[in-house]
Formats: structure tokens, sequence, C-alpha cells
């Protein structure tokens, strides 16, 4: 989850969970430090009220404790004039909870030894998050965690992340929440897909607003994290679901695979940030992206996309033609995306030249195949085997045919299908 916070002075010694001006902040999950990173960091300071960044993660294999700690540039981080949190992350745990045992030894040293190396590196952090998805008939356990964090780490902001789930036990929830100095609402997932052909989401806005309503009847400061990243899904032969990949290395599954690429419709979060920030639910201080973009992503959106967002408007999707002429008689058709979102290329283009110029030869490229239509002037250029991953981002163009004929034409090409 990430949050963003506008200010005139140094912020990044400041919690964004205030009251006051509804703010978005965005989330940062690389575990190591890369130019990309830096850069994608830079560029997104003006534009956010903050910054959350993943510092470590605690796993569980075999009742034993495996701590990951992502290499983080502290000083860095503290010179982008804006707010930065921490970020705890926890693996499934079973219990028991207590406030005192050796797990609850090891968060606490943990989370103290976090927000310590932070310091030591120049940074202040502005709060300090556990991200932990409990079982909700183990909340009343998770709260004395949360009881024994906010008594150990001092001045620092204790917020963890919450699960819409968790909502239906009012009780035990406002207990956890009250525990803490606030939460975030993370209104983001995907349900297990029951096919290939099943519609997809990763947010409902409809049920994201009923959720963000029933949160602020607890009383206590919170923020809403949206999502701007994808999976890959994957089915077996028959179609039965069988794994999810997130961003990174590219799975080694069967050949036999059907994948599916669902990303976060940017069109929709776009217009439920707007919606919230106009009327915000009581409590609600503002949202936090998850993630940022950064050069490279396949799955998540461009920094376009998230600029424009950011910006309060709705980003337009938008795909045209281009017919290029690299040499006398040589037509190249290409793909390009003129919107502000990643997407999926159109899957049909229709092609027409005049009736009396016979193309002497052509071809499909990138995945798509050309059928040309020689007694008719006109051709159609269509998807074959493009994978279901691949998307354009906002600028980019992709060459689909090319075509050759005895000279320059008169050459049209106009999207008629897309996914």
């Amino acid at each position: 989850m990430r949050a963003i916070i506008f200010g005139l002075f140094a912020l990044n010694a400041v919690s964004t969970l205030t009251a006051g001006a509804f703010t978005q902040e965005v989330y940062v999950w690389q575990r190591q430090p890369s130019p990309a990173l830096a850069q994608a960091l830079d560029t997104a300071r003006d534009s956010v009220a903050g910054f959350d960044v993943l510092g470590a993660e605690i796993a569980w294999s075999g009742g034993q404790p495996d701590i990951f700690r992502a290499k983080l540039d502290y000083a860095h981080l503290a010179k982008l004039g804006r707010p930065v949190g921490l970020v705890l992350r926890i693996g499934a745990f079973s219990g028991p909870y207590q406030a005192d045992d050796a797990v609850a030894k090891l968060l606490i040293a943990t989370a103290k030894s976090l927000l310590a190396e932070a310091r030591a590196g120049g940074l202040t952090p502005s709060e300090l998050q556990i991200d932990f998805d409990c079982a909700e008939s183990k909340l009343d356990g998770y709260r004395v965690w949360l009881g024994a964090l906010r008594a150990a780490i001092g001045q620092t902001p204790l917020i963890f992340t919450a699960l819409p789930v968790w909502l239906k036990h009012e009780a035990d929830f406002a207990a956890l929440a009250k525990a803490s100095d606030g939460f975030i609402l993370q209104v983001h997932s995907l349900d297990k897909p029951s096919g290939p052909d099943s519609a997809f989401t990763l947010c409902d806005p409809a049920r994201a607003l009923a959720y963000a309503a029933q949160a602020s009847k607890v009383g206590v400061l919170f923020r809403i994290a949206l999502p701007t990243y994808g999976y890959l899904v994957a089915f077996d032969a028959a179609g039965k679901f069988f794994a999810l990949a997130a961003e990174g290395r590219s799975p080694d599954w069967p050949a036999t695979t059907q994948v599916r690429a669902v990303r976060a419709d940017a069109i929709a979060m776009a217009q439920l940030e707007q919606s919230l920030a106009k009327t915000p639910p009581p409590h609600c201080t503002g949202v936090i992206w998850f993630r940022l973009p950064v050069a490279g992503d396949q799955l998540n959106w461009d920094w376009a996309t998230l600029r424009v967002v950011l910006d309060g408007k709705t980003p337009v999707s938008k795909f045209t033609t281009a017919v290029d002429w690299p040499e006398p008689g040589l037509a190249e058709i290409s793909l390009v995306n003129s919107g502000q979102t990643t997407e999926p290329p159109p899957v049909q283009v229709a092609l027409a030249w005049p009736v009396d110029n016979v193309p002497i030869a052509g071809d499909g490229l990138g995945g798509f195949h050309l059928d040309i239509k020689n007694n008719e002037g006109r051709g159609i250029i269509l998807n074959a085997t493009l994978s279901p991953e691949v998307s354009l981002a906002p600028g980019s163009r992709l060459k689909i045919a090319w075509l050759r004929f005895a000279h320059e034409i008169s050459l049209s090409a106009n999207i008629v299908a897309s996914h």
C-alpha cells in the first residue's frame, strides 16, 4: 500500500495518517536499490505526499522464522523531502499470540532494529506499517501483538494493514484498530478464478466504497490501498486454475498452460480515487497506491498513467496505427499506444489499397499474421500468437506487418477489433 502528502517544509518525520487534506501516497516494494528505482523515486517525489517502503519480511518455515531485510538507500529516501513509512511484512502464522514469548520478542526486535537502521542512515520514519494477513478468527490475538509493538517502538506511529473480511467482526476489529495509530484498508485482491474465460477484477469500486463506509464506523483514522499492478493467471490444459505470478522472472509453466494477464483498471481506479477525494468517508485521510512504477515493470502501470491519476484526472485509453515507408515501396504497419494507459494491443487491423496495386510480398510481425486479399485491394492483420501478458505502455509502438509494393501507394490501416 502507498500514500501521498504535500507541504512547504520537510515532511519526512511526520506521519501522513493525519486528519486534513485527502492525500495520495505510493508503496515502494523493490528489495534492492537500483538506478531505475532511484530515478522512479525522484520522478514521483513532486507528485506524491509520501512513500511507504518495504523494509523487512518475516516468513515461517517449519515453525522457524526466516527474516529478510531489504537493502534500502536511506540517505536517498531522506533527501526526497516526503514522509517515508517503513513496512514490516509478516507471513502466515497460526499462533499462539503472546505479548512476550519468543515470537513477540522477534517481532519487536525486528521492528526496533528496522527503525534504528533507518535513523542511523539519516531517515526518520514517518510510521511503521505492519502488513500481516491474519486469519479473521485470530484478530484478538493479533491485537496482542500490536499492543506489544505499540509499547516498544516509542513515538513512531504504528499502522496495520486491514483486510475487508475483518470488518464483519465488528468488536474484534474495533479493538484491533484502537490498539494502533491507524490502519490501511486493502481493498484490492484477486478471488480464485473459476476458469480462463472468467471475468477478472483486482478491485471492484462499488465494493471498495462499501468497505470504506464500513471501516469509517470504527472511528480510527485510516487510508485505502488501491492497486496499480497486475498478475499472470495460469490454468492447466483443462482450464483449471493452478497458479499466480507477479512481477519478476517468467514462471517455468508447462507448455499446455493457458495464461491470462489481469491488470488494475486505471480508468476505474482513477474514478474511484476521485470519488473518495470528493467525499471522503469519515476518518479516511487518503489513498496509497500499490505500487511505484519502475522502468522495466511488465505488469505494473507506467508512470505516465499514475501521474495522470495523481493529478486527479482520468487517463485515456487509445490505440492508433502508423504506416511508414522506410524505403520506396516498403510499407511497415505499426500499432501505437497514443493513450495514457498500458494495454494489450488490438487483435485485428484492416488494410486497404488501390485494387490495381497488388502487393509483391508481405508478412506479419511480432506475433501477428497477415492475410492479403489481392484481388480485393485489402488485407487483414490478425493477432495470431502474441502472448497474453504482452502490452504496450503509453507512447510505445509495435511493428505488426510489412508489405512490398512496386512503389509507394495510398495505404490505410484501421483498427477493427480490440481486446
